[in-house]
């Protein structure tokens, strides 16, 4: 074991290495690089277009642009994606009339999160007032909806934290449904495995409309916002993420086929990989590490509610599923560290940003959370559970520990869905475009 320990240790350091040199050079959400009209310029002309370039993929369904006058007029233009550039959208503009104007842009990155700001442009001669800057309550209908933590959306990072939660402890319940040794506690496992099936689906459902909510510019629930949101990419994984989800649920009530349900539920947390940061910062790095780090979390919660299922069975019984449990949580937590750091190497500009960003100290206090994780389960493997082989005893110690454990574990996942929408570091904005954006 320690042979594998070792070798696993150098797998993680060599991972970390590589993804760390084949990094990506976006750390954040998306930034607006460059526009047609330039920020400031002064056209002899009026445009007949307005093109904006940002440093990451764009949702063309979901991107606004308003071109407001002087007067206060404003023209909403029609947006399309460039179908030469994934980075860059395009909206057609009705003849200016000379004077000052100010292009104000909401977008949805390839993260799922929503970014705006604003610029000014003169037609004619730099003559007169541009439009006034927008107020700051336009400025948070660009941004986050409701209240926030660290510039992200708190009731969407709450509900993305508790609905991934639930689904890794879904599949890991089925794992060693799945897997269990023979004469296994059906009873006690259907009794966790049923509820879990029901709210996964019920709170991803809710997560996908939190998100179209703060996706929108308005931040208002209609018909258009849902299905601006539904024709996009996220919009599409969050559906294929549900539908997954509801049929996990219908193999565990309907059919009763664990190993099936498991099928399921591995797959919308597959498919989670493959939203948020990951979706947009070096996707061939992240989205299969992340998808590694949910499915490996998943095996490792859902451990832990097997054994508190099993704590009624005879004490051998309990003994072997501990070790068989302890076995899974071992390489399941190096699994964890291993793809945590290749994520955070390329989501994070520098070891610097661990103690200059909101987000690298969520880093620091997920990486504390998994720490201590991993100092239950060597209490576990190398203190409560040889005690289990005494005369007469009781899985009951074993069984508070598990308890203390798992209540650690939902704090780190709600740690992890608030990580999911706090922007990574950045280093400063460079270009007089992206300074003058309002995010």
């Amino acid at each position: 074991m320690r042979r594998g320990s070792h070798r696993a240790l150098a797998v993680a350091v060599l991972v970390a290495a590589f993804v760390h040199a084949a990094r990506g050079v976006l750390h954040a959400h998306a930034m607006l690089v460059s526009s047609e009209p330039a920020a400031e310029s002064v056209l002899a002309a009026s445009p007949t277009r307005v093109r904006l370039v940002f440093s990451e993929e764009i949702e063309p369904s979901l991107a606004h642009i308003d071109v407001v006058a002087s007067d206060g007029r404003v023209d909403r233009l029609h947006v399309a994606g460039d179908p030469r550039d994934v980075d860059a959208v395009i909206g057609a503009v009705h003849p200016l009339s000379p004077g000052g104007y100010r292009i104000v842009w909401h977008v949805v990155s390839a993260d799922g999160h929503p970014v705006g700001g604003s610029f000014v442009f003169w037609v004619g001669a730099r003559a007169g007032s541009p439009p006034p800057d927008v107020t700051d309550d336009e400025r948070t209908l660009n941004t986050a909806w409701g209240p926030t933590v660290a510039a992200a959306p708190l009731l969407p990072a709450l509900l993305r934290g508790v609905a991934i939660g639930v689904t890794m402890a879904l599949a890991g319940v089925l794992f060693f449904m799945a897997f269990a040794a023979s004469e296994p506690p059906s009873a006690a496992g259907d009794r966790l495995v049923r509820p879990l099936a029901v709210a996964a689906p019920l709170l991803l459902a809710l997560h996908a409309l939190a998100w179209c909510v703060n996706a929108a510019p308005e931040h208002r629930l209609t018909t258009d916002s849902i299905a601006s949101a539904i024709g996009s990419t996220v919009g599409r994984i969050e559906l294929w993420r549900l539908g997954l989800a509801f049929l996990a649920l219908w193999a565990v009530w309907l059919v009763r086929r664990p190993w099936l349900a498991l099928l399921f539920a591995a797959g919308a947390l597959a498919l989670s990989g493959a939203t948020g940061h990951s979706a947009a910062i070096t996707p061939l790095v992240a989205m299969p590490a992340r998808a590694l780090h949910l499915l490996a979390a998943s095996a490792w919660i859902g451990g832990l509610l097997w054994l508190l299922a099993c704590r009624a069975l005879a004490i051998e019984r309990f003994a072997r599923e501990a070790v068989r449990v302890s076995g899974v949580a071992l390489w399941a937590s190096l699994i964890v560290a291993a793809s945590g750091i290749a994520m955070a190497a390329v989501f994070l500009t520098s070891p610097w940003d661990l103690v200059h960003s909101a987000y690298g100290a969520l880093v620091i206090a997920k990486v504390l959370g998994l720490l201590a994780l991993m100092a239950f389960g060597g209490y576990h493997r190398f203190r409560v559970m040889p005690a289990l082989a005494r005369e007469n005893a009781t899985p009951s110690r074993m069984v508070m520990t598990v308890r203390r454990e798992l209540a650690t574990m939902v704090v780190v996942i709600l740690l992890g869905g608030l990580l999911a929408y706090v922007p990574p570091a950045r280093s400063p904005a460079s270009s007089p475009v992206a300074a003058s954006s309002s995010e």
